[in-house]
């Protein structure tokens, strides 16, 4: 009988616990295991910044190329045509898609502080879709843009660096024949 009674206290005691947790703002729902998996799966869908989700290569290149032309800060008009004419040439687009396109890349760079070391997870979702001539493509066009305001800055460089050091990566990784 004496185990019976303590088995009803504790379970009392317990109950009484959780509710005065409850009671002072404590969400019972976070001990939920299924909840916390749910939510995970969801802000690691969810969380990350767009730019970081782009399985596109036209558009991790188109971004990549708008964000080495804004750098340096404002970009010029002589800049912003020369990226929306290498838009039409290289991508085969028209110019209100290459419009479109380099006003897009531009949004999605605008709260990003430090371009080259985002470009591991710029690069990642698609980097298995650049083929050789795609690479050589992306970096002409980078080496390109960042030339015409006269020399390459010091944060232009970086970033081709960067680019460079991420493409040699993925070619330098063996391949199963």
């Amino acid at each position: 009988m004496h185990i019976i009674i303590g088995v009803i206290t504790a379970i009392a005691g317990l109950l009484w616990a959780l509710n005065r947790l409850n009671e002072s703002g404590f969400n019972l729902n976070s001990l939920n295991p299924f909840l916390w998996a749910r939510r995970r799966k969801w802000e690691k869908a969810h969380g990350t910044k767009p730019i970081h989700r782009l399985e596109n290569s036209l558009e991790a290149a188109a971004l990549l190329v708008s964000g080495m032309a804004l750098i340096d800060g404002a970009v010029s008009r002589e800049t912003k045509e020369l990226v929306i004419d290498l838009f039409q040439k290289e991508f085969g687009i028209s110019e209100q898609q290459s419009l479109d396109l380099y006003n897009v890349s531009s949004h999605l760079l605008k709260d990003t502080d430090n371009l080259s070391a985002e470009v591991k997870m710029i690069l990642a979702p698609s980097i298995n879709t650049f083929s050789e001539s795609n690479q050589q493509q992306l970096m002409s066009m980078l080496n390109e843009v960042a030339k015409v305001e006269g020399g390459i800055s010091n944060n232009q460089k970086n970033l081709l660096e960067a680019i460079a050091k991420q493409f040699n990566r993925i070619q330098s990784q063996p391949t199963w024949h």
